[in-house]
């Protein structure tokens, strides 16, 4: 199992990383789980929009899912697809893909020429490709849900998405390869009273408590970078702040800690 992080960003654009957008490869079969804004001109400089088996969103924030407008744009133009692309959304997405039709004024079916839409329930695995994704349900202001990613030679990553502090994600993770969390907030104190975010301390204390021997931090402000890889160092917990463009070989064992390779100008990270 190849993963590609093309976005570690949030709402907020800035120049050097899309929002969220993770490429989940396995053999032929490419998963792109949330294409936030900007991640879809990534995913050309990865393998391409011609290439994807699937795509899977996990809420309707904007920065989770709006670049299914321009991904649209990659497709052909005139004609109906005869093998249109599988989209997994939550419950009520054919309301929102209308809906974002209309807002880019283009013509009624302008999706589904091209894009198959499938509205996905909690709790209820759906196969593509060679990957079992498990949509599991967590708090965020709007209703979201986490990923349980499975391939068929047991490797396993949880894809938790925008959520606040849970119980259930620790859960869900132990015994996954690898746990991806967000860590939006700059301490807990700055979000709501329902919480929907997770603070950088947050999530590695989520990491430690799963026991997976790799997690990963994204949707993050770029700025905070450099504090938030100082906090994971100084844990002693087996997690890091990934950054646009890397690329992680899930259950490949390292040969020394941190061991790195070179994939086509990407830095590639064996999980162990």
């Amino acid at each position: 199992m190849r993963l590609t992080v093309l976005g570690t960003g949030t709402a907020k654009p800035v120049a050097d990383t899309p929002a969220s957008g993770i490429l989940i490869e396995v053999g032929e079969t490419a998963v792109l789980f949330d294409i936030g804004s900007g991640v879809a001109s990534r995913l050309e400089a990865s393998v391409g929009a011609a290439r994807l088996t699937g795509l899977v969103v996990g809420h309707f924030h904007a920065d989770h899912w709006i670049d299914l407008a321009p991904l649209r744009y990659r497709f052909n133009w005139g004609e109906t697809s005869a093998t249109p692309l599988p989209v997994h959304m939550p419950p009520g997405a054919r309301a929102k893909v209308d809906a974002l039709a209309v807002a880019m004024a283009e013509r009624e079916g302008f999706f589904d020429a091209q894009f198959r839409i499938i509205e996905y329930a909690s709790g209820e695995a759906f196969r593509i490709g060679r990957l079992t994704i498990t949509p599991q349900p967590v708090g965020h202001y709007v209703p979201a849900w986490s990923m349980d990613i499975r391939d068929d030679e047991g490797h396993r990553v949880v894809y938790a998405g925008d959520m606040g502090p849970s119980e259930a994600v620790v859960d869900l993770a132990r015994g996954a390869d690898l746990l991806i969390l967000e860590a939006t907030l700059e301490n807990a104190g700055t979000d709501d009273t329902k919480r929907g975010h997770l603070s950088a301390e947050e999530a590695i204390e989520h990491v430690r408590r799963a026991g997976v021997p790799h997690g990963l931090l994204v949707h993050y402000p770029a700025d905070g970078h450099e504090r938030i890889a100082g906090l994971c160092a100084a844990s002693g917990v087996p997690v890091e702040p990934a950054q646009s463009m890397q690329v992680y070989e899930v259950g490949v064992a390292a040969p020394r800690s941190g061991a790195t390779a070179s994939t086509g100008g990407q830095e590639t990270v064996r999980t162990g």
